[in-house]
This record gives structure tokens, sequence and C-alpha cells, in this order.
């Protein structure tokens, strides 16, 4: 788990442009196939962007073999965190929506956040199915309730230039049918977005889901081209809380609405630092995203 309390490398200021590079390779020291630790979600509601900044930092330097250098945070994602700042919160985002109760819950940008090295996320289409009259106290209070996709595992192949990813959405999907009378809407629950800030903070800047690699996934947008990851952190109105929440933006449509036509599915992403001349030519690392 990341400690939340700030360590004596504190980050003072961010890169501006990404310094940070990913040991990859048949020189890397990192052992194939190694299972990485998933920090748990954090109530990051009025922290300092120092304290949230050394949390990630600390999760980073955990795995320090798959890093060349030192870190430090990319400015053009993370540099315009707001101190003091309340986040969108799991139920705020899930259940109650937009205005005074969107801080409600632990931060549910902290599943990123403090998750580094998980370069590209699943976000499904979760948020505002539920009837808001029927969810009580108790349902909040439940470790497992299902606001959204959490990873359950994942693993780099540096030699290969691979990571992995592994959602149980089977078993998601089982806790959510145990909550069927408070759910108002469920036709959209195998819809998902990419969530690729973490890769744009190792330097890749460009990505392109592989309808060849891929299986049993359909992306409504169509999108034959490379898509270049603009995601990054700010305080933005979204949530309508007064004075604004720190948030991701912006919305990118080509990866934004991904359907899975059934289950266990994958997402293959291939990344790259610099745009590709074609979406064929040989990524700088794949990124793998299972829905079991």
């Amino acid at each position: 788990m990341v400690p939340l309390v700030l360590f004596a490398t504190a980050i003072h200021h961010c890169a501006k442009v990404s310094a940070n590079e990913l040991e990859l390779g048949p020189q890397s020291k990192f052992p194939d196939g190694t299972a990485l630790q998933i920090n748990p979600i954090q109530d990051l509601n009025y922290k300092s962007k120092l304290d949230i900044l050394n949390m990630r930092t600390y999760a980073i330097n955990v795995y320090r073999a798959l890093l060349i250098g030192q870190y430090n945070a990319t400015q053009s994602v993370f540099g315009e965190i707001t101190d003091g700042k309340p986040w969108w919160g799991m139920a705020g985002q899930y259940i109650w929506g937009e205005g005074q109760r969107s801080i409600e819950g632990m931060s549910e940008e902290s599943r990123f956040i403090l998750n580094p090295f998980l370069l590209v996320g699943a976000n499904p289409w979760t948020a505002m199915i539920w009837n808001k009259e029927k969810i009580t106290e108790d349902d909040l209070r439940r470790y497992d309730f299902p606001y959204t996709w959490l990873p359950q595992s994942l693993r780099f192949w540096p030699s290969a230039k691979m990571g992995q990813v592994v959602y149980d959405v089977t078993g998601f999907n089982q806790r959510l049918r145990q909550y069927a009378d408070k759910i108002e809407k469920g036709d959209e629950n195998n819809h998902f977005g990419l969530v690729a800030y973490n890769a744009r903070d190792f330097g890749y800047d460009y990505m392109f889901i592989s309808p060849t690699q891929s299986a049993n996934i359909e992306n409504t947008d169509k999108n034959k081209d490379v898509v270049q990851i603009r995601h990054y952190i700010h305080t933005g109105d979204s949530s309508k809380y007064p004075g604004g929440c720190n948030n991701m933006s912006p919305a990118i449509a080509q990866i934004d609405d991904i359907v899975y036509t059934k289950l266990p599915a994958r997402a293959t992403v291939y990344l790259w630092k610099q745009r590709p001349p074609s979406v064929n030519a040989k990524p700088d690392l794949t990124f793998v995203v299972d829905l079991k």
C-alpha cells in the first residue's frame, strides 16, 4: 500500500516534458512476468499536489528496476493539479453525480495515479446506473460495492516490451446482479473507455488499439488511425462542486466507447513515443488490457 506520509525525496516540481523512461529490452534487470502490487484506491481530497506526487513517486520507486534514471512527474500530465482541492469520489462519480455529493468516497482517479505502471487502464460505463433512492449507507460501507472495474493483476515482460492488466469483469458482473433491484439502467455495462495518462507520463504519447491482436471487442468510433494521448489532470468544473475538483480531461472519442461482445475479451494497445508513420509500425511497447 502506498503510504500517506511524505518522504525525503519529495518532488518540488514537475518535468515540463516527460523525461521518464522504462527499462525495456534484453538489458532489463526486471524479471519477465513479475506481478506488480495493485495499490488500493485512496482519498485524495484536499491534499497538496506535493503529497499526491510523493505518493505516486513512492509507488514507482518500489519497482526502480523498471525505470531508467530518476522519476519526475510530467508537467503536461500533472502540473495543473491544484493544492487543497477535492476530487471526484467513487460514490460521487458512480452514484450521486454532479453537485454537493460528487466528492464522496475514495477518489476515483487514485486507481490510476497510485498505480503508475498501469499504463492503459479500463474505465467502464458503470456511472449513474443506480437508483439513488435505494442506495443505503450500508451499501456504501461495503468494501466490494461494485462501483467500477478494478485491476486484478498487473505484469510486465520487459524483454518483450509488453505489459498486461487483468480485470475480473465476470466477478464484477456477478456482484452487480446482487444489487439488481437498485439498478436503473444496465444496458451499457459492457461499454468502457481507456485511460492512458500513465503511458503519457512515461513518454508514450501515441496509441492504437490493434483490431487484429484484440479479441471480442468493438470500437464504436471505428478509428483506424493513431491516437494522440492528451489525458491530463487539472481542476475542472465537471463535478459542479463549488470551486471545482481535480479530475482528468479531455474526452477522447477514439478510445472512449469500446464494447466487449463477450468474455473473455482483450484490447491490445500499441504505444509509441513519437507519432509512427502508420498503425502497422512496430510499437515501442505493447500493453494488453484483458477482461476475464
